[in-house]
C-alpha cells in the first residue's frame, strides 16, 4: 500500500492568482471601436454618393391650362432624373404666381416649358345661386351660360380655369350657401361679366367641363338679354 501522504508533501503549493483591474485603454478594444466607427462612415458616404435625387416641383391637384399657380398647388419631392433633370423646375425656383399651358394632374412633375408668366387679364368675381351651380373646385374649367327675360342660357364664357371657388351665405342666397367663384379673363370678358350681372332678372349658370370636353363658342352679343319680354 502506497503512502499518500508522503506523495502530497513533496509537490509544490500553487500560486495563488492575483485579479487584475480591467484595462479600458485595451489596444484592441479602441481598434474595434475605431474599425466600426470607419465602417459606419464608409457606409454613409457611399450611400450619400448614390444618392442622385434631387427636389422638384410637383403638383398637388389637377389644374386646368390658365390656372395662376399658388403655393398650394406645389410641393417639393425628390426625384432621380438623370439626363432629363433640366427639364423639370427645381423646387428652389419660384413659380407661384406663374400661368401653366395645358391641363397638369396631381402628382405630375412640373415641367420648365409648361409654365409661363401670365398674360394680362382682369380678375373677376362671380356670384353663385346654390341652385345654378355644382360642386366646383379651383384649377377647373368651367362653361358660364346667362338667362334672363328676353334670352335664355346664352353662353357668357366656356373653358375658363377656376382660380378660387369658396362658399358663402347671406342674405343674398336665403339659408342655403352659394359660392363665388374667381375667373381670370381678358379685360373684354371682364366687361362682359360685369355687364351680364347688371342686367335686370339675370340668372348665371355654371357648368363643370372635363378635360375631353372643348370649349363651346361663346355669344357675340348680349344685346338680346336686355329690355322687357313682351
Amino acid at each position: 500500500m502506497t503512502d499518500t501522504s508522503l506523495l502530497r508533501a513533496d509537490l509544490p503549493s500553487p500560486v495563488p492568482r492575483r485579479l487584475t483591474r480591467p484595462r479600458w485603454l485595451d489596444p484592441r478594444l479602441i481598434g474595434g471601436v475605431v474599425l466600426v466607427l470607419v465602417s459606419v462612415l464608409l457606409g454613409s458616404l457611399l450611400v450619400a454618393s448614390a444618392d442622385h435625387r434631387q427636389p422638384v416641383w410637383s403638383l398637388t391637384r389637377d389644374v386646368a391650362a390658365g390656372t395662376v399657380l399658388t403655393g398650394a398647388d406645389l410641393r417639393p419631392v425628390r426625384v432621380q432624373l438623370g439626363t432629363a433633370a433640366s427639364r423639370y423646375l427645381a423646387a428652389d425656383v419660384a413659380v407661384a404666381g406663374r400661368t401653366v399651358h395645358h391641363a397638369l394632374r396631381a402628382g405630375e412633375l412640373l415641367a420648365a416649358a409648361e409654365v409661363t408668366d401670365p398674360e394680362p387679364g382682369v380678375t373677376v368675381t362671380i356670384p353663385m345661386q346654390p341652385e345654378n351651380a355644382p360642386e366646383v373646385s379651383r384649377g377647373e374649367r368651367i362653361t358660364l351660360w346667362l338667362s334672363t327675360k328676353t334670352c335664355r342660357g346664352v353662353v357668357l364664357l366656356s373653358g375658363v380655369p377656376v382660380q378660387s371657388a369658396g362658399k358663402v351665405s347671406g342674405s343674398a342666397f336665403g339659408s342655403t350657401a352659394g359660392s363665388l367663384l374667381v375667373v381670370r379673363v381678358s379685360a373684354a370678358d371682364a366687361r362682359r361679366v360685369v355687364s351680364a350681372l347688371d342686367l335686370d332678372g339675370a340668372v348665371l349658370r355654371a357648368g363643370v367641363l372635363s378635360a375631353a370636353e372643348r370649349a363651346e363658342p361663346q355669344s357675340d352679343s348680349l344685346a338680346g338679354c336686355a329690355g322687357d319680354a313682351r
